[in-house]
């Protein structure tokens, strides 16, 4: 959600979003006295104030009447603060100023229990104050979240892109915001580019996303003045406990089964919609990143291991070892046997990563989805 005022407009009717306070010059997160800070932690809302008005200066904030928040400057995303579920009133000031010199007040309302981001954007004379909630639904083992803000205030529309591969989102005009994407956690090259002429605005090159972290995207500033950046921001989200069946790559050979180097997440059926007119077998699979490189895996025996228990292990399903013939495009598949009766059980796929040579793609493909298998004991 974006809203809009200029200097000169009236806090009557206007709803924006605004309440994150730290006292940036103090280093420390006070509570301030007023009734929005009244909740405990386990009930409040979780506010983060974004500076991205190139040309405003150092701002102020003040909430509820009280000097909130001192001096943030552009590019610059405060800490949290706890906040009451409810109505605050609020105003923007250039550091040093007045309530009533606010380039920008208002009201807003906010959930108990939510996480926002609360970006100042626009230029000084024609502020513009979003609210963005954050996506804290639990995530998979091994997946992240992300989306991307425009606050670009004279871009037209712009559109992220992988480098050099797919759109992100449909374009993204001043102020809108694209859906939470899922991906696999890692690091990622990604472009900001101008809709019209398909011209990179901002190259993010490595972005990082974690495992457990939905992250923000925030592109702020002015073509014209050449002071456009992207302001990354990650919060973490509680990562779902995997059940079933999940995949390590083990040091040693499937005989002989040393440490657990890498866990790499779940294997399961597919969770999409059924399709087509047959009945075909069952088939587990996964897509991981490994966060080794290609080269070390194959250096000194390594194993990957199916297993039914992501922490003890309790049981080993299929094994197959890191070791073969590369196919053209570099890759190597590797057979997955039975533990329990040595017959070929699926496959695996290792891709050296082109992004970060640091990682490794691995694709597990097991055809008895764990089924009917009789477990071995493990080593």
């Amino acid at each position: 959600m974006l809203m809009r005022c200029p200097a000169s407009c009236s806090a009557r009717g206007i709803a924006l979003t605004l309440p994150l306070v730290a006292m940036l010059l103090l280093g420390a997160l006070p509570v301030v006295e007023s009734r929005a800070q009244s909740s405990s932690a386990s009930d409040a809302a979780r506010m983060h104030i974004v500076h991205g008005i190139a040309d405003a200066g150092p701002l102020d904030i003040y909430l509820d009447g009280v000097l909130a928040l001192i001096g943030i400057v552009y590019g610059e995303t405060s800490a949290g603060l706890n906040l009451a579920g409810g109505k605050h009133v609020f105003a923007v000031v250039p550091t040093g100023a007045a309530p009533d010199a606010a380039i920008v007040a208002g009201s807003v309302t906010v959930t108990a229990g939510a996480g926002y981001y609360t970006p100042l954007l626009g230029s000084a004379e024609n502020t513009s104050v979003g609210l963005f909630r954050i996506d804290e639904q639990p995530l998979p083992q091994g997946r992240s979240r992300f989306r991307v803000i425009n606050g670009i205030v004279d871009s037209g529309s712009v559109t992220p892109v992988f480098s050099g591969g797919d759109a992100l989102s449909e374009p993204l005009a001043f102020g809108d915001v694209s859906s939470y994407a899922a991906v696999d956690a890692g690091t990622y090259d990604l472009d900001i580019l101008d809709e019209a002429s398909g011209d990179s605005l901002i190259a993010l090159p490595q972005t990082p996303f974690a495992e457990g972290a939905a992250t923000d995207i925030i592109v702020v500033g002015q073509i014209a003045d050449g002071s456009v950046r992207a302001l990354v921001e990650s919060s973490p989200v509680e990562v779902e406990q995997a059940t079933g069946l999940t995949a390590q790559i083990v040091a040693g050979t499937c005989d002989a089964l040393q440490a657990t180097v890498l866990e790499l997440g779940v294997v399961r059926p597919g969770q999409g919609d059924a399709v087509g007119s047959g009945n075909g077998g069952q088939v587990a699979q996964g897509y991981m990143l490994a966060s080794a490189a290609f080269s070390t895996l194959v250096a000194s025996p390594h194993a990957l291991v199916v297993s039914d228990g992501l922490v003890n292990r309790e049981s080993i399903v299929a094994c197959g070892e890191i070791a073969g013939t590369l196919n053209d495009a570099g890759s190597l598949a590797i057979a997955l046997q039975s533990a329990a009766t040595g017959a070929a059980d699926g496959i695996a796929v290792f891709a050296p990563g082109v992004a970060d040579p640091e990682t490794t793609g691995v694709s597990v493909f097991l055809t008895t989805g764990g089924e009917n298998v009789a477990p071995a004991a493990t080593p």
